[in-house]
């Protein structure tokens, strides 16, 4: 899309260009015709070329900042802070092999960057790594983490300013991986291993506090958005946005797409509470970009609270509504974008679209809406002790409604594994039964805090989408298996899925089942992809650099680490191991 953008752009100039001279003979010619004075048509001819010159200057202009443009590009994109340094681009980079290769039997590759052309390194992560390396038994495990764990620090930290003066704080913006934008939901989950270290490396506390700051800014900007472009100033390379019909229209030089994710502002609270918790650090609530990024949260919650119809039946203002020029059903919403209808007087947040990306069916969709009841049950005390007394009731006031939606709503029976949480809901009666492999999901529930794994309810829905019969987005195969989702299409399972079911349960058979399942897939490259095909012999996979995925793989081995290190590690290191 970003290359056909650039071509037309050019022929658009040389049109331009074209067209201007066309205008220049045409007058020259007539004015010859009538037969006007020789000084005349010097005068005319002499402003006519200085038309042409200034013409001819813009464009040079344009051009030259289009080669400016594609020199940081070259230099800062995906590349480390040296910018003396001859440094791969890792979306190219993170399609081959490289030495050295793992001694296990899958002689891994190693994916690390050098160390010069790392965006960011942390001592305290750094230190784990080397921890890792002597505990963890298997050499091809310990490869595979040893890439994945860094992999957002040492690829996506894109800009990082430490003392910025627009904002007296810190500032980070981190890149996504292979899509050059920042999503709140997946920099808030790539960011999220590494929480636990802040209170060991005062500059990675700087980071993911610049990184919370951030978000607040593209918040305030625009708080339906889920992915937002480089910030100005920050001298980072930008493609262009993904430009469809939005209400309220975006200001589209700083988002790159607006799809309307309950879950996005979901994780700029998840981001927020998971900081406060390990830092203590309180003046992020004083800082004013963040209290005035709150105050939009609650503002949107309220408005996307409200139903399709009022009491009487009468269509309601819509504030939010998405449409796309697409064949792809998922990418657009229906009704002239505002999505199929919800009802009153259920407590949910209504959600047009999916973490995942792909629009909801029914919009009152069940993992967002627990994830921010969490978030926010989890900040209405912190806010209080702050003296935000107003933010704390608010905050109560939505997290009590959420619970009690999803217990009345959210709760259905299924014909054969009873009492289930449903995906999706309208509050009308309509229910989606299914789950998706990105987070928040159903599988992930227990994960993000909302109940203990061995909830019945859930126990009965964890059973239902890992099975063929209860999910119709578990895809098996022969060669691998996992929840899926229509985002990438019907025969591609994402390894994220196997992450959260080896997060979700106390079963060292399925643990250890799961986790030879994702070692042996990664095609000897030894990172975390979006998708694999479950049918493919070569593990034919989609995203080769996928930083959300490496994350999430971080934290699994970290979580088994501290639940059960026998299971990773070797003999002599028998004792949990905590962060």
């Amino acid at each position: 899309m970003a290359l056909r953008y650039e071509n037309l752009a050019r022929v658009a100039r040389s049109a331009r260009l074209t067209y201007l001279l066309l205008i220049i003979v045409v007058v020259l010619y007539v004015r010859s015709r009538n037969n006007d004075s020789d000084s005349q048509l010097n005068e005319q001819s002499q402003a006519l070329e200085t038309l042409l010159q200034k013409e001819r200057e813009r464009i040079l202009t344009e051009r030259a900042l289009e080669i400016a443009d594609e020199h940081v590009l070259e230099t800062k994109w995906f590349k480390g802070n040296k910018l003396n340094t001859r440094c791969p681009d890792y979306v190219e980079y993170s399609q081959h092999r490289h030495g050295p290769y793992s001694e296990g039997p899958l002689k891994l590759a190693y994916m690390r960057p050098a160390k010069d052309c790392r965006t960011f390194t942390s001592s305290a992560v750094e230190s784990v790594i080397e921890d890792m390396r002597l505990r963890i038994a298997d050499p091809d495990l310990f490869r595979l983490f040893e890439n994945a764990f860094p992999n957002t620090l040492d690829t996506t930290v894109l800009w990082h300013d430490p003392d910025n003066a627009e904002t007296n704080s810190p500032r980070t913006f981190i890149s996504t991986g292979d899509i050059h934008a920042e999503w709140l939901r997946d920099s808030a989950r790539q960011l999220s291993v590494y929480q636990p270290l802040v209170k060991k490396d005062a500059k990675l506390q700087q980071l993911i506090k610049g990184a919370i700051i951030q978000q607040a800014l593209y918040i305030k900007k625009a708080p339906y958005c889920n992915a937002y472009q480089p910030p100005e100033g920050s001298g980072v390379a930008r493609k262009p946005s993904s430009v469809d019909y939005v209400g309220p229209r975006p200001p589209w030089k700083h988002v790159f797409e607006c799809k309307w994710e309950l879950d996005s502002l979901a994780s700029f609270l998840t981001l927020t509470n998971e900081y406060y918790r390990n830092s203590h650090d309180n003046s992020i609530f004083r800082h004013q970009s963040w209290k005035d990024a709150f105050d939009l949260v609650l503002t949107v919650l309220r408005r996307e609270s409200i139903p399709t119809f009022d009491e009487n039946g009468d269509l309601l203002p819509f504030y939010y509504t998405f449409q796309r020029e697409t064949t792809i059903g998922t990418e657009t919403l229906s009704l002239a974008g505002s999505g199929n209808p919800v009802c009153g007087n259920t407590g949910l947040i209504r959600s047009a679209f999916r973490p995942s990306d792909d629009a909801c069916i029914y919009q009152l969709f069940i993992p967002a809406n627990a994830q921010l009841q969490v978030e926010l049950a989890t900040l209405e005390p912190v806010l209080r002790e702050n003296e935000l007394t107003d933010f704390a009731d608010s905050a109560r006031e939505y997290a009590t409604a959420i619970r009690k939606g999803i217990e009345e709503f959210g709760v259905v029976n299924h014909r054969k594994y009873g009492t289930v949480f449903a995906y999706e809901v309208d509050g009308f009666g309509g229910v989606n039964i299914m789950d998706d492999a990105n987070i928040p999901s159903l599988l992930a529930l227990p994960d993000m805090g909302y109940l203990d794994k061995s909830d019945e309810i859930y126990q009965n829905t964890r059973k239902m989408i890992l099975s063929k019969d209860g999910n119709p987005y578990y895809f098996q195969g022969k060669y691998f298996r996992g929840i899926g989702g229509p985002h990438v299409g019907l025969s591609n399972a994402w390894p994220m899925s196997l992450l959260l079911q080896i997060r979700t349960t106390d079963d060292d058979n399925e643990i250890m089942e799961l986790l030879e399942l994702v070692k042996t897939t990664t095609a000897g490259l030894g990172l975390m992809h979006e998708s694999i095909h479950v049918n493919a012999p070569n593990h034919q996979y989609t995203r080769p650099w996928f930083s959300w995925c490496n994350s999430e793989f971080g934290k699994t081995i970290l979580d088994l680490a501290k639940r059960k290190p026998y299971l990773i590690f070797k003999h002599e290191y028998s004792e949990p191991y905590i962060v």
